[in-house]
């Protein structure tokens, strides 16, 4: 029901903005090119710490604040059309866990795992640079209003990890012998939107979720376990606008 009622909403979402292609702008065809950075949060939802509860949205109501953690995030971006981009980007950061407050409190299994996770990426802008208003100096500027896009994306991405866990968890992978490699493939799913404020500069956020190829981003699966680890990232990004040869001549 839960999932009916978020796939819902997304289409709605999707349909209202397209009705909105009128007020865009046309700023992707002057500055098809982006550069991005950002800073942000990673949350962790696998055989460690969680809940006990069904209908999770896929670990969403198991995101802890406290044990989230510091991310970076840089990529390039190349505006297609108005609704197609393509992407690239490199994210740093790490996981981490904790059994404590959950239903395997007397586990006391903790980790922290460090990672790099290059990734590219589709995205659909059903809204692009629609114009919301003046911009904050005219002088020199492409565009002399500020602008707002909505987008969705996906991909295909890899992890590259290595985990750290505190003793109780040591103690149970030697037991069972629990051996891992240290890079697997994820599937990201993800939704954005970004706010131009300056002649070239955007201010972004995205919500992305990333579904691994195996369950020991923790660096242990469960024997009950039914699927394999999810984690999300949540980023603040800085988004330079790079002109097109034609705006700066050099294709003459």
């Amino acid at each position: 029901m839960q999932t009916r009622i978020l796939l819902t909403s997304a289409i709605t979402f999707i349909l209202l903005t397209a009705l909105s292609s009128g007020l865009h702008g046309q700023t992707w065809r002057t500055m098809p090119w982006e550069f991005q950075a950002g800073i942000g949060s990673a949350n962790y939802f696998g055989d460690i710490g969680g809940s006990a509860a069904e209908n999770n949205w896929y670990g969403l109501r198991d995101i802890n604040i406290i044990r989230s953690r510091l991310t970076g995030t840089a990529g390039a971006r190349y505006n297609h059309n108005q609704y197609l981009s393509f992407s690239g980007h490199l994210s740093l950061g790490w996981l981490s866990g904790d059994d404590a407050g959950g239903p395997n409190d007397g586990r006391g299994y903790v980790f922290n795992t460090l990672f790099m996770e290059p990734m590219g990426r589709v995205e659909f802008f059903p809204l692009r640079d629609l114009q919301i208003g003046e911009g904050l100096d005219r002088r020199g500027m492409v565009r002399n209003y500020a602008t707002f896009s909505t987008y969705i994306w996906t991909g295909f991405g890899t992890i590259v990890y290595g985990v750290i866990p505190n003793d109780a968890l040591k103690a149970r992978r030697e037991r069972d012998n629990i051996e891992h490699g240290f890079i697997t493939g994820v599937l990201p799913f993800g939704v954005g939107a970004k706010i131009g404020i300056m002649n070239v500069i955007d201010l972004g956020i995205e919500l992305g979720g990333r579904w691994s190829f195996n369950d020991y981003l923790d660096g242990f699966t469960s024997p009950t376990a039914t699927s394999n680890d999810i984690y999300y990232l949540t980023t603040i990004n800085i988004v330079y606008r790079l002109k097109s040869l034609e705006e700066i001549g050099l294709n003459r």
